[in-house]
């Protein structure tokens, strides 16, 4: 594909806005996830996503509207209930993705969804966005970005222990909660961008190659949006110039990230703070 000509395109257009977007966010709930062990949640997010998606397409109306009600629905309740329960948070995210899969397939089966519907949901298409598409990003983007800004005090205590963010006044059960939802929500706008599998790649992997280089929150939070814009623009361009899937390219682009820091190993770490610290970025 000519590149110069491509972007002339709105499609194209909109697909490197969101990656720009997303790229910068969302790895940043990935910080979260890696530093408060939500990592069962994160799948039952990804399941619910997908069942709502299912829903949407059984009922003949569009997935994503879907997928984000039932997101929301469920980041908003599943924090309580695990406190009401007395579950624990993973053994409750852990029930409800066995249940939604299997209520997902059921959908698929009952409401004749073809193979090609279905993969719409899991792997995503990122080419394929439109006008209302780009604003969720966008606005789930900023949203995210404000919520670090203005409460990163307020998170890192809850991050560093929830307990003792309590004892000295900070609400962190509310802050909790939020960040559950902005989880929610962020793998349910990721769904229309590489699909209900391939979250990850703008969620977790940035986190996980920024957890390997950073020394503080603050420079884990900078080096996930660094990693997350790195593997999602090189990997758009990179799909387009070879042809290649954009969604399974800006996820092995992400995993060669991490690939490098885990083999780098000390000296990366000790090349990028010196870095860090001349240029006094973070």
């Amino acid at each position: 594909m000519n590149i110069t000509s491509a972007f002339q395109l709105p499609f194209i257009q909109y697909a490197f806005i969101a990656v720009l977007f997303a790229g910068i966010a969302f790895p940043l709930i990935g910080v979260f996830i890696i530093s408060l062990n939500l990592v069962p949640l994160r799948f039952a997010m990804m399941h619910i996503a997908l069942l709502g998606g299912a829903m949407g397409l059984f009922f003949g109306t569009d997935p994503i509207f879907f997928a984000l009600l039932f997101c929301g629905i469920a980041s908003i309740g599943l924090g309580p209930l695990s406190d009401k329960t007395q579950m624990g948070l993973g053994i409750l995210s852990g029930f409800f993705m066995t249940l939604t899969l299997a209520i997902a397939f059921i959908l698929f089966y009952k409401g004749q969804i073809n193979v090609l519907q279905a993969f719409s949901i899991l792997w995503g298409n990122i080419l394929a966005l439109n006008t209302l598409d780009l604003f969720m990003v966008i606005s789930a983007s900023l949203f995210i970005m404000a919520m670090v800004f203005l409460l990163f005090k307020e998170i890192q205590a809850i991050l560093y222990d929830r307990e003792t963010a309590l004892a000295v006044g900070i609400p962190e059960k509310k802050i909790y909660y939020l960040i559950v939802f902005v989880l929610g929500i962020s793998i349910a706008v990721s769904m229309r961008l590489i699909g209900a599998l391939l979250v990850d790649a703008f969620v977790l992997l940035p986190a996980i190659a920024a957890h390997l280089v950073a020394r503080s929150l603050k420079q884990m939070f900078f080096f996930a949006s660094f990693f997350g814009v790195l593997s999602g623009l090189s990997g758009l361009l990179i799909s387009l110039v070879v042809d290649l899937p954009s969604s399974s390219t800006i996820i092995l682009i992400s995993s060669a990230i991490v690939i490098i820091c885990i083999l780098s190993g000390k000296r990366l770490h000790r090349n990028i703070n010196d870095i860090i610290q001349r240029k006094g970025i973070v």
